[in-house]
């Protein structure tokens, strides 16, 4: 496998979810530029790590800015509000340059695919928590029965984190690891997936109300509740098109997400 060393990788976003990629890049020895619209942010997080540059950038309202931020850089790494990925891509798109996302793929970066392709760059996306584990578990817990020689008639999905009984010392028992303005607006999405082979669907302002206990561990009182649109993952497997410049979100019929 070659080395890192040397690499320059673009991090855009400053963010929760930020600090540990960054310092897993540093200590493989890639020199990262972190760049966010407050400069400040970039800096508090580049401070206790080497080979790391903080800059000021507007994805948005600074296109020349982007585009040469990314024209220097060998790796594009997303970590924004996944509505500007499909500005990030774009640009990338354009000097040929790979980006990874931990973003569900949206249509706007569909719409890319063939550029991509055409440019000859991986736009690797869905590769966090949710999605991304819970897709490739997803599809180990299935080869495993069948392996065993079983069958799946019906799979259901839950994927969360729960934070150590010491440190879950808020009321709503939760930490939060990315943008808390965006972890409670996640709370209003709709959501449809395939229940008994039908769509199933349930409004944003009635998510939490679908939400079901969910008795898996002795002590915790968790809830599991359906997360945004499943139905199209199953239309991408079952579809003949093979799509490899945007990855392969790996979840299956029938699951609730």
């Amino acid at each position: 496998m070659p080395s890192a060393i040397g690499k320059k990788a673009l991090f855009l976003g400053a963010g929760f979810v930020c600090e540990p990629a960054v310092q897993a890049l540093s200590e493989a020895g890639v020199k990262v530029t972190v760049a966010c619209r407050t400069l400040g942010a970039a800096q508090a997080l580049t401070a206790n790590y080497k080979s790391t540059t903080a800059i000021a950038l507007d994805v948005v309202n600074e296109p020349e800015n982007l585009s040469a931020a990314i024209s220097q850089t060998d790796i594009v790494i997303s970590l924004i509000p996944y509505v500007h990925h499909a500005l990030v891509v774009s640009a990338a798109i354009k000097y040929s340059k790979p980006v990874v996302t931990t973003s569900y793929i949206s249509p706007a970066l569909w719409a890319l695919d063939d550029q991509a392709k055409a440019a000859g760059i991986t736009v690797l996306n869905e590769i966090g928590l949710d999605p991304g584990i819970d897709h490739l578990y997803a599809v180990k817990t299935i080869d495993d029965i069948h392996k065993a020689g079983g069958q799946v008639k019906a799979f259901t999905s839950y994927c969360g984190a729960i934070p150590a009984p010491e440190n879950s010392d808020n009321p709503l028992g939760y930490k939060f690891s990315w943008s808390p303005r965006g972890g409670l607006n996640a709370l209003l999405n709709s959501a449809q997936w395939y229940r008994d082979n039908d769509i199933a669907t349930v409004d944003g302002k009635n998510l939490i109300a679908a939400a079901s206990p969910q008795r898996i561990f002795p002590g915790f009182n968790l809830v599991g509740y359906p997360s945004r649109d499943s139905v199209g993952f199953r239309d991408f497997i079952t579809s003949p098109k093979n799509t490899p410049s945007f990855g392969e979100p790996y979840d299956m019929p029938g699951s609730l997400r």
